[in-house]
């Protein structure tokens, strides 16, 4: 019965840390993307501002399917 509690809490630990990484992820790509834009934007470099808001979305969309992923191996029932 310890082998399977410990096999779950492992799952669970692997989920949470998938679900952490994609938020960190997120957060990244918001204050990196938007950040570095609006730093490029006001300096007059467009093309800067494209391409960070372009890694930064990168970034998000990234960081959403890892909290997804995460999310449902925590939620999911032991097999």
């Amino acid at each position: 019965m310890t082998n399977a509690a410990d096999e779950q809490a492992e799952r669970f630990k692997k989920g949470q840390r998938q679900f952490m990484t994609g938020a960190a992820l997120v957060m990244f790509g918001l204050i990196f993307g938007g950040g570095l834009a609006m730093l490029f934007y006001f300096l007059g470099q467009k093309p800067g501002a494209i391409v960070a808001i372009a890694a930064g979305g990168v970034s998000i969309l990234v960081g959403i399917v890892f909290q997804s992923r995460g999310a449902r191996v925590i939620k999911s029932k032991a097999s």
